[in-house]
């Protein structure tokens, strides 16, 4: 079926400033992310990191991001495998971006442009799946591989990937304005899935 999502995560924070800001409150319901149940759901991580992830890609905007910079570091997130394979993520402090990642495949599939200061990991990440890609057939693989970089990116800021991890996530529902996603229509899936999603059967 594929993804199409966006999440931010907010390091050091207080919950409710933060969803009072989003205009969302909790459901109360557990809720698995990516599995369509909630339009909205929240999960708190180790290191003070608090994750609010919602089915919508166009949701976690950069101006969205920037207004919550000022609770503490945000990571912006947003993933899609359903029309194209793209994957972005980045960092902001005090308002001011960081760094930013950001993959699609429509005109290379080796495509990843970064801007900023990464984390040093990225030097690893880049080279073990830019091998794995070359390995798998390159630009002709029905698996992008490149696309897990800026997810793997977000795991390593706050702990929280798409497609992976057991993370029990509370539903969340809009109380109105700026929070309310815009739905887009569903797309046939055209994108060559992730690595980790070819492994696990979620596409």
């Amino acid at each position: 079926m594929g993804a199409m999502c966006s999440w931010v995560a907010v390091q050091g924070a207080a919950k409710a400033e933060v969803l009072g800001t989003l205009e969302l409150a909790e459901t109360g319901e557990e809720v698995l992310p990516g599995e369509e149940s909630s339009e909205f759901c929240c999960c708190e991580f180790p290191g003070g990191w608090f994750v609010i992830y919602s089915e919508d890609f166009d949701w976690a905007t950069p101006e969205l991001t920037v207004d919550l910079s000022r609770f503490g570091p945000v990571l912006g997130c947003r993933y899609e495998n359903k029309v194209e394979m793209t994957s972005t993520a980045w960092v902001l402090r005090d308002g001011a971006e960081v760094w930013r990642v950001h993959h699609d495949n429509t005109q290379s599939i080796y495509r990843l442009d970064v801007t900023g200061d990464p984390p040093p990991e990225l030097a690893e990440m880049r080279e073990r799946l830019f091998r794995e890609q070359a390995d798998d057939g390159g630009e002709e693989s029905d698996t992008d591989f490149i696309a897990d970089i800026p997810q793997e990116l977000s795991k390593l800021v706050c702990g929280f990937r798409v497609e992976e991890g057991d993370e029990v996530f509370t539903g969340l529902q809009a109380r109105g304005g700026r929070a309310a996603a815009t739905t887009r229509p569903a797309q046939p899936s055209e994108a060559k899935p992730g690595f980790l999603a070819r492994l696990f059967g979620r596409r």
